[in-house]
């Protein structure tokens, strides 16, 4: 089998037409992505870019002594709690950190790239959710102080904008409510969201693990496609639970969706190769 990296940029199976969302996890090394998308925009195939920044909010969190707590859904998944003082730092570490890294990488690139987040121009407009269902020590209890908010509209204007300048957005959470507050929105979401409103042809959710795995620890336990029925047991579990769900949103509209690993050579065009898992809503991908 030719291997999917030596490819030309063109034969990637979404490359041909529409627009390509690809989310970047925050954990993952940037260097292969922004190749990637630098070599698509000299080629002139419009690539939006969604970046996370867990790690970096983490390691800020512990430096101006902010506690840093999981909540665990009853259905097992987990995400982050952000309380008051959590979200200033989410949006210093993404806005501050994460996105001007990727920007001036790209910039080193020869690439023009405009960074965004989902409070821009009502990019991402979500709804606060006023009490989420977290288990401690075998106890559901209720969190009533979170800043997690739940996506309610999408306006890719802004996006379009950059793209027909010749632009790579670079897009992020913190999403704004109506009222004018930040809000935590999972990146993952973030990226589907704008994928359908974009009518993209493909979303790729790269992270740094090949895939969905069927047991974390092995790399070759790689599940090929996954739908709704991997949501039940504990299949998919953590934080992949939240990357199937969004990209099974996005599948009901993307012709092209997957989950890959981020760090090995041109991973867009091995994503869409088939070199990670297909997240499809129903049937499989043909």
């Amino acid at each position: 089998m030719s291997d999917p990296a030596q490819a030309p940029v063109g034969d990637a199976p979404a490359a041909a037409g529409g627009v390509i969302v690809v989310k970047i996890g925050g954990g993952a090394d940037p260097g292969p992505v922004l190749d990637e998308v630098a070599e698509r925009a000299a080629a002139g195939l419009p690539t939006v870019l969604v970046h996370g920044g867990g790690a970096a909010a983490d390691r800020l969190a512990d430096r101006l002594g902010v506690r840093r707590e999981v909540i665990e859904s009853p259905d097992g998944t987990h995400s982050r709690r952000t309380c008051p003082a959590m979200i200033t730092v989410l949006t210093m570490a993404l806005l501050g950190q994460v996105k001007p890294q990727l920007i001036s990488g790209l910039t080193a690139r020869g690439v023009r790239a405009v960074g965004l987040c989902g409070a821009d121009g009502a990019l991402v407009t979500a709804s606060r959710k006023t009490a989420i269902r977290s288990v401690r020590e075998g106890r559901t209890v209720l969190i009533r102080d979170d800043r997690s908010g739940r996506i309610e509209h999408v306006d890719p204007t802004l996006v379009r904008l950059a793209l027909e300048r010749g632009n790579v957005p670079v897009v992020s959470p913190p999403a704004g409510d109506a009222a004018g507050n930040l809000l935590n929105v999972d990146a993952d979401e973030v990226a589907a969201r704008l994928a359908a409103a974009l009518d993209a042809s493909a979303l790729v959710l790269l992270t740094d693990v090949a895939g969905v795995l069927a047991d974390p620890g092995d790399p070759s336990s790689r599940i090929p496609e996954v739908g709704p029925h991997h949501l039940t047991g504990d299949v998919v579990r953590g934080r992949m639970r939240h990357k199937v769900r969004a990209g099974l949103r996005a599948s009901r509209t993307v012709a092209l969706v997957t989950i890959a690993a981020a760090h090995r050579e041109r991973p867009i065009r091995r994503a869409l190769a088939g070199d990670g898992t297909w997240v499809r809503e129903g049937g499989r991908h043909g």
